[in-house]
Parts: structure tokens; sequence; C-alpha cells
């Protein structure tokens, strides 16, 4: 919709709203909206039960991120008024990318195709805007990941040493090629 009027392809300076909206996976109906700072310490609390009481992310991460509207997207995925799941992306206008910095489910709730639902919606919110890539890093161990990554149409791009803080454990860096299904649109 918004790309037919995209003539030459520029990408818009800032993101454009993310409209909530209700979603349905197996059976459960669930609320899409973008994240507030309101919901900062559920976020924390979310990667705590996911990273077995160490949350990667802090209070303050999430602020700098959350404090960013205009070239960050954070959705929060809701069950009956409670946040079960996020999912984060950085605009990089520069590099024609969406880059995705952080997703959580709460255990309960993982492998019930929500990660797939929110990762989907932010390929079409990234279509839309018409960027080129979507991109992200993934624990070299994190072999579900990677294979839903991969599932998702992202593919291998490289690998990241040392990538992450403490472990010092290598990243897989994957990539989404957008662009030829965002021109056809």
């Amino acid at each position: 919709m918004f790309l037919k009027f995209n003539r030459n392809n520029k990408l818009p300076k800032i993101l454009f709203k993310f409209e909530q909206k209700s979603v349905d996976s197996k059976g459960y109906s669930f609320t899409l909206r973008r994240a507030n700072v309101e919901d900062i310490d559920i976020l924390v609390h979310i990667e705590e039960a996911v990273y077995a009481g160490t949350a990667p992310w802090l209070l303050r991460d999430f602020l700098s991120e959350l404090s960013r509207p205009n070239v960050r997207l954070y959705l929060v995925m809701e069950r009956k008024g409670q946040v079960i799941g996020f999912a984060g992306v950085a605009y990089q206008r520069d590099q024609r990318d969406m880059h995705i910095t952080n997703i959580a489910i709460v255990p309960v709730w993982q492998n019930k195709g929500l990660g797939t639902l929110m990762i989907n919606e932010l390929l079409d919110f990234s279509r839309q805007l018409g960027v080129d890539t979507m991109s992200l890093e993934a624990r070299a161990s994190n072999r579900s990941a990677i294979m839903l990554y991969s599932r998702l149409g992202f593919e291998q791009s490289g690998i990241k040493k040392s990538y992450y803080i403490g472990d010092h454990e290598d990243a897989i860096s994957m990539v989404n090629n957008l662009d030829s299904k965002t021109r056809n649109n």
C-alpha cells in the first residue's frame, strides 16, 4: 500500500505508527501493541524467566530503546491484559535494514507459534516501510531459534566470534532479504 506511492523508493525518516491489533494462534486470542515505558518491568521479568533468572537486558537498556520511538519498534503480546512476550527492532535507515534486537516469550507460552506470529508481524511492518532486509544475531547454541528464523526466510550471513557479553559465545548473523518481495507489491 505505502510503497505504491513511493516511486523513488526513499525510506521514511521515522517509523510510522503501529496500530494495535487482535491476533489468533492455535485457538487463543492475543493483542499485539506497541510497548511503552510502563511495560519495562514486565519485559525484564520475562527475560529473567527465559534466561534462568538473569536478564541480558536491564531496565536502562529497555528505557533507552523505548525512548526512541522514531527508530525503534517494540511490540508486546498480551493475553487477557497480561504481557506474555515481546519483540523489538531497530530501524537502520542508512542500511535499509530492520534489525531484530530482542525477542522473548514467557516459557509457558513458548512453542505455540507466538514468536513466529510476532516475527511475521515485524516482517510485514518492514515490508510496508520499504526496507530491503531484516537482520538479527542468534546464539550459536540456540538451535531452535536458528531453525525458526530459517523457516521464516532468514539465511546465515556470518558468525560474530565471542559476541555475547559474559560467556563470549559466538553469534550467528542472519538476514532475510525483503527487497524483491517488497518491490513486487
